[in-house]
Protein backbone atom coordinates (compact mmCIF):
# COMPACT_ATOMS: atom_id res chain seq x y z
CA UNK A 1 0.00 0.00 0.00
CA UNK A 2 2.69 2.73 0.96
CA UNK A 3 4.87 1.02 -2.29
CA UNK A 4 1.16 2.32 -4.09
CA UNK A 5 1.32 5.67 -2.53
CA UNK A 6 4.86 6.26 -3.30
CA UNK A 7 4.37 5.29 -6.79
CA UNK A 8 1.03 7.13 -7.95
CA UNK A 9 0.64 11.04 -7.69
CA UNK A 10 -3.71 11.35 -7.88
CA UNK A 11 -3.11 9.12 -4.19
CA UNK A 12 -0.22 11.83 -2.98
CA UNK A 13 -1.80 15.18 -4.23
CA UNK A 14 -5.36 13.80 -3.36
CA UNK A 15 -4.26 12.87 0.44
CA UNK A 16 -2.63 15.90 0.83
CA UNK A 17 -5.33 18.12 -0.41
CA UNK A 18 -7.50 16.04 1.32
CA UNK A 19 -5.91 16.67 4.91
CA UNK A 20 -4.83 20.27 3.97
CA UNK A 21 -8.42 21.05 3.43
CA UNK A 22 -9.62 19.32 6.63
CA UNK A 23 -7.01 20.84 8.66
CA UNK A 24 -8.50 24.08 7.16
CA UNK A 25 -11.84 23.42 7.77
CA UNK A 26 -11.21 22.92 11.18
CA UNK A 27 -9.38 25.48 11.99
CA UNK A 28 -11.71 27.92 10.67
CA UNK A 29 -14.75 26.10 12.48
CA UNK A 30 -12.16 26.62 15.96
CA UNK A 31 -11.59 29.98 15.27
CA UNK A 32 -15.77 30.64 14.34
CA UNK A 33 -16.48 28.90 17.27
CA UNK A 34 -13.80 30.50 19.96
CA UNK A 35 -14.58 34.55 18.29
CA UNK A 36 -18.45 34.48 17.64
CA UNK A 37 -19.18 33.80 21.29
CA UNK A 38 -16.47 36.82 22.58
CA UNK A 39 -17.93 38.94 19.67
CA UNK A 40 -21.23 38.58 20.95
CA UNK A 41 -20.10 39.20 24.18
CA UNK A 42 -18.98 42.29 23.15
CA UNK A 43 -21.62 43.47 21.72
CA UNK A 44 -24.09 42.34 24.50
CA UNK A 45 -21.77 44.10 26.55
CA UNK A 46 -21.51 47.65 24.43
CA UNK A 47 -25.19 47.64 24.29
CA UNK A 48 -25.80 46.96 28.40
CA UNK A 49 -23.09 49.76 29.13
CA UNK A 50 -24.26 52.25 26.77
CA UNK A 51 -28.23 51.37 28.67
CA UNK A 52 -25.97 51.66 32.05
CA UNK A 53 -24.76 54.97 31.03
CA UNK A 54 -27.98 56.49 29.88
CA UNK A 55 -29.31 55.33 33.53
CA UNK A 56 -26.66 56.99 35.41
CA UNK A 57 -27.18 59.98 33.72
CA UNK A 58 -31.06 60.13 34.57
CA UNK A 59 -30.35 59.06 38.54
CA UNK A 60 -28.07 61.88 38.94
CA UNK A 61 -30.98 64.17 37.76
CA UNK A 62 -33.34 62.94 40.47
CA UNK A 63 -33.74 62.13 44.40
CA UNK A 64 -32.52 58.55 45.34
CA UNK A 65 -36.17 58.29 46.49
CA UNK A 66 -37.77 59.34 43.19
CA UNK A 67 -35.61 56.83 41.44
CA UNK A 68 -37.26 53.76 41.91
CA UNK A 69 -39.50 53.99 38.48
CA UNK A 70 -36.48 54.53 36.89
CA UNK A 71 -34.98 51.47 38.22
CA UNK A 72 -38.20 49.30 38.15
CA UNK A 73 -38.03 50.27 34.04
CA UNK A 74 -34.14 49.66 33.82
CA UNK A 75 -34.94 46.10 35.10
CA UNK A 76 -37.87 45.53 32.73
CA UNK A 77 -36.30 46.21 29.94
CA UNK A 78 -33.04 44.81 30.94
CA UNK A 79 -32.49 41.03 31.97
CA UNK A 80 -29.55 42.48 33.98
CA UNK A 81 -28.27 42.42 37.98
CA UNK A 82 -28.54 45.18 39.34
CA UNK A 83 -26.32 46.07 42.77
CA UNK A 84 -25.93 49.42 44.57
CA UNK A 85 -23.32 50.48 47.19
CA UNK A 86 -22.60 53.29 49.09
CA UNK A 87 -19.32 55.16 49.76
CA UNK A 88 -18.93 52.63 52.90
CA UNK A 89 -18.54 49.74 50.67
CA UNK A 90 -22.43 48.82 51.96
CA UNK A 91 -24.91 47.00 49.52
CA UNK A 92 -28.13 49.69 49.37
CA UNK A 93 -31.34 47.68 48.19
CA UNK A 94 -32.42 49.15 45.22
CA UNK A 95 -35.12 52.00 45.18
CA UNK A 96 -38.62 50.93 43.60
CA UNK A 97 -41.82 52.77 42.89
CA UNK A 98 -43.14 50.54 45.59
CA UNK A 99 -40.77 51.10 48.28
CA UNK A 100 -39.99 54.50 48.85
CA UNK A 101 -38.06 54.32 52.02
CA UNK A 102 -34.44 55.08 50.86
CA UNK A 103 -31.49 54.16 51.37
CA UNK A 104 -32.14 51.23 53.12
CA UNK A 105 -29.53 48.89 53.58
CA UNK A 106 -29.61 45.26 52.25
CA UNK A 107 -30.02 42.30 55.06
CA UNK A 108 -27.68 39.69 54.11
CA UNK A 109 -30.12 36.74 54.27
CA UNK A 110 -31.89 38.12 50.83
CA UNK A 111 -31.63 35.11 48.00
CA UNK A 112 -31.85 35.94 44.28
CA UNK A 113 -34.23 34.49 42.41
CA UNK A 114 -32.07 33.62 39.83
CA UNK A 115 -28.29 32.29 39.95
CA UNK A 116 -25.67 34.87 39.98
CA UNK A 117 -23.46 32.49 37.88
CA UNK A 118 -26.10 33.08 35.20
CA UNK A 119 -24.69 36.22 34.85
CA UNK A 120 -21.87 37.83 33.08
CA UNK A 121 -18.71 40.07 34.17
CA UNK A 122 -19.88 42.68 36.28
CA UNK A 123 -19.11 46.46 35.72
CA UNK A 124 -19.27 49.22 37.88
CA UNK A 125 -20.31 52.44 37.64
CA UNK A 126 -20.08 55.59 40.21
CA UNK A 127 -22.68 58.45 40.52
CA UNK A 128 -24.71 60.53 43.23
CA UNK A 129 -28.37 61.07 43.46
CA UNK A 130 -29.71 64.80 42.80
CA UNK A 131 -30.52 65.48 46.89
CA UNK A 132 -27.10 63.93 48.23
CA UNK A 133 -23.33 64.56 47.58
CA UNK A 134 -22.92 60.88 48.92
CA UNK A 135 -20.78 59.19 45.78
CA UNK A 136 -22.83 55.38 45.09
CA UNK A 137 -21.20 52.04 43.23
CA UNK A 138 -23.76 50.56 40.86
CA UNK A 139 -22.37 47.02 40.29
CA UNK A 140 -24.28 45.76 36.41
CA UNK A 141 -23.98 41.73 35.60
CA UNK A 142 -25.31 41.33 32.25
CA UNK A 143 -27.12 37.97 31.45
CA UNK A 144 -24.86 35.45 30.04
CA UNK A 145 -27.40 32.98 28.80
CA UNK A 146 -27.53 34.10 24.91
CA UNK A 147 -23.86 33.98 24.82
CA UNK A 148 -24.15 30.40 26.44
CA UNK A 149 -26.88 29.11 24.03
CA UNK A 150 -24.73 30.39 20.95
CA UNK A 151 -22.10 27.98 22.33
CA UNK A 152 -24.16 25.17 22.96
CA UNK A 153 -25.49 25.66 19.55
CA UNK A 154 -21.88 25.64 17.73
CA UNK A 155 -20.78 22.56 19.69
CA UNK A 156 -24.13 20.86 18.56
CA UNK A 157 -23.52 21.10 15.50
CA UNK A 158 -19.48 19.92 15.32
CA UNK A 159 -20.82 16.13 13.92
CA UNK A 160 -22.75 17.60 10.58
CA UNK A 161 -20.38 19.80 10.17
CA UNK A 162 -17.53 17.15 10.73
CA UNK A 163 -19.25 15.06 7.77
CA UNK A 164 -19.50 18.46 5.49
CA UNK A 165 -16.17 19.14 6.21
CA UNK A 166 -14.99 15.27 5.10
CA UNK A 167 -17.32 14.77 2.57
CA UNK A 168 -16.40 18.68 1.03
CA UNK A 169 -12.79 17.83 1.64
CA UNK A 170 -12.73 14.66 -0.37
CA UNK A 171 -15.30 15.97 -2.88
CA UNK A 172 -12.84 18.71 -3.41
CA UNK A 173 -8.99 16.89 -3.23
CA UNK A 174 -10.18 14.59 -5.75
CA UNK A 175 -11.31 17.23 -8.30
CA UNK A 176 -8.35 18.94 -7.58
CA UNK A 177 -6.17 16.09 -7.51
CA UNK A 178 -7.67 15.11 -10.80
CA UNK A 179 -7.28 18.82 -12.24
CA UNK A 180 -3.86 18.93 -11.54
CA UNK A 181 -2.67 15.29 -12.32
CA UNK A 182 -4.55 14.79 -15.40
CA UNK A 183 -1.69 16.57 -17.90
CA UNK A 184 0.97 15.74 -15.63
CA UNK A 185 0.23 11.80 -16.40
CA UNK A 186 -0.77 12.44 -19.51
CA UNK A 187 3.09 13.92 -19.70
CA UNK A 188 4.76 11.45 -17.90
CA UNK A 189 3.03 8.44 -20.34
CA UNK A 190 4.00 10.41 -23.13
CA UNK A 191 7.64 10.46 -21.78
CA UNK A 192 7.72 6.61 -21.13
CA UNK A 193 6.91 6.56 -24.95
CA UNK A 194 9.38 8.84 -25.68
CA UNK A 195 12.11 6.76 -23.83
CA UNK A 196 11.06 3.76 -26.07
CA UNK A 197 11.68 5.67 -29.18
CA UNK A 198 7.94 5.79 -29.77
CA UNK A 199 6.67 9.16 -31.73
CA UNK A 200 3.19 7.96 -32.67
CA UNK A 201 1.51 10.43 -30.28
CA UNK A 202 0.31 13.94 -29.52
CA UNK A 203 0.11 15.59 -26.29
CA UNK A 204 -3.30 18.01 -25.51
CA UNK A 205 -1.93 21.91 -25.69
CA UNK A 206 -5.98 23.12 -24.49
CA UNK A 207 -3.91 24.93 -21.05
CA UNK A 208 -2.11 28.07 -21.60
CA UNK A 209 -0.05 27.66 -18.16
CA UNK A 210 2.80 26.36 -17.54
CA UNK A 211 1.82 22.38 -17.88
CA UNK A 212 -0.16 23.52 -21.74
CA UNK A 213 3.72 25.00 -22.06
CA UNK A 214 5.17 21.90 -21.71
CA UNK A 215 3.10 19.88 -23.16
CA UNK A 216 3.71 21.90 -26.58
CA UNK A 217 7.41 21.44 -26.14
CA UNK A 218 7.17 17.71 -25.94
CA UNK A 219 5.35 18.03 -28.85
CA UNK A 220 7.64 19.75 -30.95
CA UNK A 221 10.98 18.19 -29.00
CA UNK A 222 9.06 14.69 -30.70
CA UNK A 223 8.58 15.76 -34.24
CA UNK A 224 12.04 17.16 -34.04
CA UNK A 225 13.42 13.77 -32.39
CA UNK A 226 11.05 11.60 -34.86
CA UNK A 227 12.60 13.59 -37.90
CA UNK A 228 15.90 13.12 -36.46
CA UNK A 229 15.36 9.57 -36.10
CA UNK A 230 14.43 9.05 -39.64
CA UNK A 231 17.46 10.62 -40.52
CA UNK A 232 19.88 8.49 -38.75
CA UNK A 233 17.70 5.65 -39.72
CA UNK A 234 18.67 6.56 -43.50
CA UNK A 235 21.95 7.55 -42.50
CA UNK A 236 22.21 4.29 -40.95
CA UNK A 237 20.99 2.50 -43.99
CA UNK A 238 23.03 4.54 -46.02
CA UNK A 239 25.67 3.82 -44.07
CA UNK A 240 25.65 -0.07 -43.93
CA UNK A 241 25.13 -0.18 -48.31
CA UNK A 242 28.22 1.88 -48.41
CA UNK A 243 29.89 -0.22 -45.82
CA UNK A 244 28.91 -3.13 -47.77
CA UNK A 245 29.72 -1.25 -51.22
CA UNK A 246 33.47 -0.99 -49.26
CA UNK A 247 33.40 -4.60 -48.67
CA UNK A 248 32.55 -5.95 -52.34
CA UNK A 249 34.85 -3.27 -53.71
CA UNK A 250 37.52 -4.94 -51.41
CA UNK A 251 36.86 -8.35 -52.10
CA UNK A 252 36.45 -7.52 -55.61
CA UNK A 253 40.02 -5.87 -55.67
CA UNK A 254 41.11 -8.85 -53.92
CA UNK A 255 39.53 -11.44 -56.58
CA UNK A 256 41.19 -9.07 -59.14
CA UNK A 257 44.66 -9.29 -57.66
CA UNK A 258 44.62 -13.17 -57.06
CA UNK A 259 43.02 -13.39 -60.74
CA UNK A 260 46.16 -11.05 -61.88
CA UNK A 261 48.90 -13.25 -60.22
CA UNK A 262 47.11 -16.80 -61.59
CA UNK A 263 46.96 -15.23 -64.93
CA UNK A 264 50.89 -14.05 -65.15
CA UNK A 265 51.97 -17.09 -63.38
CA UNK A 266 51.45 -19.56 -66.43
CA UNK A 267 53.69 -17.21 -68.51
CA UNK A 268 55.96 -16.32 -66.51
CA UNK A 269 56.43 -19.83 -65.58
CA UNK A 270 56.07 -20.97 -69.43
CA UNK A 271 59.30 -18.37 -70.63
CA UNK A 272 60.62 -19.45 -67.57
CA UNK A 273 61.03 -22.67 -68.60
CA UNK A 274 61.60 -22.08 -72.27
CA UNK A 275 65.07 -19.56 -70.96
CA UNK A 276 66.47 -22.41 -69.12
CA UNK A 277 66.33 -25.25 -71.43
CA UNK A 278 67.46 -23.00 -73.93
CA UNK A 279 70.34 -21.71 -71.42
CA UNK A 280 70.97 -25.27 -70.63
CA UNK A 281 71.01 -26.64 -74.26
CA UNK A 282 68.49 -29.36 -73.48
CA UNK A 283 66.72 -31.77 -76.17
CA UNK A 284 64.35 -29.18 -78.69
CA UNK A 285 65.56 -25.99 -77.03
CA UNK A 286 68.59 -26.43 -78.97
CA UNK A 287 66.38 -24.76 -81.58
CA UNK A 288 66.70 -21.06 -79.99
CA UNK A 289 65.73 -19.00 -82.53
CA UNK A 290 62.21 -20.77 -83.13
CA UNK A 291 61.70 -21.06 -78.88
CA UNK A 292 62.86 -17.20 -78.90
CA UNK A 293 60.49 -16.70 -81.65
CA UNK A 294 57.81 -18.35 -79.02
CA UNK A 295 58.71 -16.60 -76.05
CA UNK A 296 58.61 -13.29 -77.50
CA UNK A 297 55.02 -13.83 -78.54
CA UNK A 298 54.37 -14.84 -74.55
CA UNK A 299 56.28 -11.58 -73.77
CA UNK A 300 54.18 -10.18 -75.90
CA UNK A 301 51.16 -11.42 -74.43
CA UNK A 302 52.08 -10.20 -71.21
CA UNK A 303 52.53 -7.00 -71.94
CA UNK A 304 48.92 -6.96 -73.76
CA UNK A 305 47.79 -7.93 -70.20
CA UNK A 306 49.71 -5.47 -68.59
CA UNK A 307 48.47 -2.97 -70.72
CA UNK A 308 45.15 -3.92 -69.65
CA UNK A 309 45.70 -3.97 -66.22
CA UNK A 310 46.88 -0.15 -66.19
CA UNK A 311 43.73 1.14 -68.64
CA UNK A 312 41.59 -0.87 -65.24
CA UNK A 313 43.80 0.64 -62.50
CA UNK A 314 43.24 4.49 -64.56
CA UNK A 315 39.77 3.74 -64.54
CA UNK A 316 39.14 2.46 -61.28
CA UNK A 317 41.16 5.72 -59.69
CA UNK A 318 39.43 8.18 -58.36
CA UNK A 319 41.84 11.07 -58.86
CA UNK A 320 41.67 10.66 -62.72
CA UNK A 321 40.03 13.43 -64.17
CA UNK A 322 37.74 12.20 -67.21
CA UNK A 323 38.45 13.99 -70.34
CA UNK A 324 34.81 14.49 -72.13
CA UNK A 325 34.20 16.13 -75.10
CA UNK A 326 31.20 15.51 -77.82
CA UNK A 327 32.00 13.62 -81.07
CA UNK A 328 31.05 12.18 -83.57
CA UNK A 329 29.59 8.30 -82.73
CA UNK A 330 28.35 7.18 -85.75
CA UNK A 331 32.13 7.95 -87.19
CA UNK A 332 33.21 6.35 -84.39
CA UNK A 333 31.90 2.87 -85.24
CA UNK A 334 31.98 3.20 -88.90
CA UNK A 335 36.09 3.55 -88.55
CA UNK A 336 35.90 0.23 -86.90
CA UNK A 337 35.88 -1.92 -89.79
CA UNK A 338 39.38 -0.35 -91.53
CA UNK A 339 40.65 -1.67 -88.23
CA UNK A 340 39.62 -5.25 -88.32
CA UNK A 341 39.44 -5.77 -92.58
CA UNK A 342 42.43 -7.99 -92.35
CA UNK A 343 40.34 -10.56 -89.88
CA UNK A 344 37.12 -10.17 -91.18
CA UNK A 345 38.85 -11.19 -94.89
CA UNK A 346 41.11 -13.50 -93.20
CA UNK A 347 38.30 -15.82 -91.74
CA UNK A 348 35.90 -15.05 -94.77
CA UNK A 349 32.77 -13.20 -92.40
CA UNK A 350 30.03 -11.28 -94.20
CA UNK A 351 30.09 -7.95 -92.47
CA UNK A 352 26.58 -5.91 -91.94
CA UNK A 353 26.49 -1.97 -91.22
CA UNK A 354 23.06 -0.05 -89.97
CA UNK A 355 24.66 3.20 -88.71
CA UNK A 356 22.39 6.55 -88.71
CA UNK A 357 24.65 9.29 -89.50
CA UNK A 358 25.24 11.91 -87.24
CA UNK A 359 24.89 10.55 -84.03
CA UNK A 360 26.88 12.85 -81.43
CA UNK A 361 27.93 11.81 -78.27
CA UNK A 362 29.83 13.30 -75.38
CA UNK A 363 32.11 11.07 -72.95
CA UNK A 364 35.87 10.42 -72.58
CA UNK A 365 36.39 9.58 -76.79
CA UNK A 366 39.33 7.37 -76.08
CA UNK A 367 37.58 5.41 -73.54
CA UNK A 368 34.28 4.65 -75.50
CA UNK A 369 36.38 3.70 -78.86
CA UNK A 370 38.02 0.86 -76.70
CA UNK A 371 34.61 -0.52 -75.54
CA UNK A 372 33.36 -0.32 -79.66
CA UNK A 373 36.71 -1.91 -80.54
CA UNK A 374 37.04 -4.86 -78.07
CA UNK A 375 33.06 -5.69 -78.74
CA UNK A 376 33.73 -5.93 -82.43
CA UNK A 377 37.61 -7.60 -81.68
CA UNK A 378 35.52 -10.46 -79.52
CA UNK A 379 32.64 -10.90 -82.54
CA UNK A 380 34.89 -11.51 -84.85
CA UNK A 381 37.40 -13.48 -82.48
CA UNK A 382 34.50 -15.77 -81.63
CA UNK A 383 32.74 -16.07 -85.02
CA UNK A 384 33.21 -19.21 -86.97
CA UNK A 385 34.78 -18.71 -90.58
CA UNK A 386 32.25 -17.82 -93.11
CA UNK A 387 29.88 -16.53 -90.78
CA UNK A 388 28.05 -13.15 -90.30
CA UNK A 389 28.88 -9.43 -88.29
CA UNK A 390 25.83 -7.36 -87.83
CA UNK A 391 26.65 -3.45 -86.88
CA UNK A 392 23.73 -1.49 -86.15
CA UNK A 393 23.43 2.04 -84.13
CA UNK A 394 20.34 4.16 -84.49
CA UNK A 395 18.83 6.71 -81.99
CA UNK A 396 15.27 5.09 -80.02
CA UNK A 397 13.06 7.28 -77.45
CA UNK A 398 15.73 9.74 -76.85
CA UNK A 399 19.00 7.55 -76.84
CA UNK A 400 22.16 6.05 -78.46
CA UNK A 401 21.46 3.03 -79.02
CA UNK A 402 24.66 0.59 -80.63
CA UNK A 403 24.65 -3.47 -81.07
CA UNK A 404 27.44 -6.02 -82.14
CA UNK A 405 26.24 -8.96 -83.02
CA UNK A 406 28.06 -12.42 -84.25
CA UNK A 407 26.33 -15.51 -85.99
CA UNK A 408 27.01 -19.30 -85.59
CA UNK A 409 27.63 -19.32 -81.72
CA UNK A 410 25.90 -19.30 -78.84
CA UNK A 411 26.97 -18.70 -74.95
CA UNK A 412 25.82 -21.27 -72.23
CA UNK A 413 22.85 -19.12 -70.32
CA UNK A 414 24.60 -19.50 -66.47
CA UNK A 415 27.92 -17.86 -67.76
CA UNK A 416 26.09 -14.98 -69.57
CA UNK A 417 26.75 -13.04 -66.22
CA UNK A 418 29.68 -13.88 -65.34
CA UNK A 419 31.10 -12.77 -68.81
CA UNK A 420 31.66 -9.32 -66.53
CA UNK A 421 34.17 -10.76 -64.05
CA UNK A 422 37.69 -10.00 -64.64
CA UNK A 423 39.69 -13.04 -66.72
CA UNK A 424 36.71 -15.48 -66.53
CA UNK A 425 36.46 -17.16 -69.85
CA UNK A 426 33.56 -19.75 -70.92
CA UNK A 427 36.43 -21.87 -72.57
CA UNK A 428 39.69 -21.16 -70.88
CA UNK A 429 41.85 -23.26 -73.57
CA UNK A 430 39.93 -21.69 -76.88
CA UNK A 431 40.01 -18.13 -75.16
CA UNK A 432 44.22 -18.58 -74.93
CA UNK A 433 44.51 -19.62 -78.29
CA UNK A 434 42.97 -16.23 -79.58
CA UNK A 435 45.23 -14.48 -77.19
CA UNK A 436 42.89 -12.64 -75.02
CA UNK A 437 43.40 -11.69 -71.64
CA UNK A 438 40.16 -11.96 -70.23
CA UNK A 439 40.23 -8.60 -69.28
CA UNK A 440 38.02 -7.42 -72.14
CA UNK A 441 34.39 -7.47 -71.32
CA UNK A 442 35.37 -6.77 -67.82
CA UNK A 443 37.08 -3.22 -68.75
CA UNK A 444 34.42 -2.73 -71.32
CA UNK A 445 31.49 -2.92 -67.96
CA UNK A 446 33.44 0.00 -65.70
CA UNK A 447 33.86 2.02 -69.09
CA UNK A 448 29.87 2.16 -69.40
CA UNK A 449 29.11 1.75 -65.94
CA UNK A 450 31.43 5.36 -65.55
CA UNK A 451 29.70 7.02 -68.60
CA UNK A 452 26.21 5.56 -67.27
CA UNK A 453 25.19 3.29 -70.01
CA UNK A 454 22.90 0.25 -70.07
CA UNK A 455 24.31 -2.54 -71.16
CA UNK A 456 23.25 -6.69 -71.95
CA UNK A 457 24.78 -9.65 -73.59
CA UNK A 458 21.98 -12.29 -74.97
CA UNK A 459 21.60 -15.03 -77.24
CA UNK A 460 19.82 -14.77 -80.71
CA UNK A 461 18.22 -16.77 -83.06
CA UNK A 462 21.75 -16.66 -85.02
CA UNK A 463 23.91 -15.91 -82.60
CA UNK A 464 25.25 -13.58 -79.59
CA UNK A 465 24.05 -9.67 -79.56
CA UNK A 466 25.70 -7.19 -77.22
CA UNK A 467 23.63 -4.14 -76.97
CA UNK A 468 24.40 -0.70 -75.41
CA UNK A 469 22.19 2.07 -74.93
CA UNK A 470 23.55 5.74 -73.58
CA UNK A 471 21.43 7.91 -71.40
CA UNK A 472 20.50 10.97 -72.39
CA UNK A 473 22.04 12.89 -70.96
CA UNK A 474 25.30 11.58 -72.88
CA UNK A 475 23.40 12.44 -76.07
CA UNK A 476 23.85 15.46 -77.40
CA UNK A 477 21.28 16.28 -79.96
CA UNK A 478 21.61 20.10 -79.89
CA UNK A 479 25.63 20.08 -81.59
CA UNK A 480 24.34 21.52 -85.02
CA UNK A 481 23.30 24.69 -82.92
CA UNK A 482 26.75 25.21 -81.68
Amino acid sequence: MKKKIRNNLFIKIFAVTCLLMMVCCCATYGFIAWLVPQTYSTDLDAALDKEVNALISELECIAGADSGFLFDEFLLNNTVLLQLYDDNGREIALPSQYNHDFPNEVDDDIVFEVEISTYGATHNYLFHFLDSEMVYTLSVAGNAEPVNQLMDTIENIVPLLAVMVVFLSIIGAVLYSRYVTRPVIEISRVSEKMSGLDFTWDCTESRSDELGILAHSLNELSRKLSSALNDLQEANVQLEADIERERMLEQAQLDFFSAVSHELKTPVTVIKGQLEGMLLNVGKYKERDKYLARSLEVVKSMEGMVQEILIVSRIKSSETVRQEEIFDFSAMVKSAYGLFEDMVVGKGLEWHEEIQQGLMLRGEKALLGKVVNNLVSNAIHYSPDGSDIFIKVHSWNGKIQFSVENTGVHLPEGDIPKLFDAFYRVERSRSRQTGGSGLGLYIVKMILEQHGADYQIRNTEQGVCFIIKFSMWNYFDEFASI
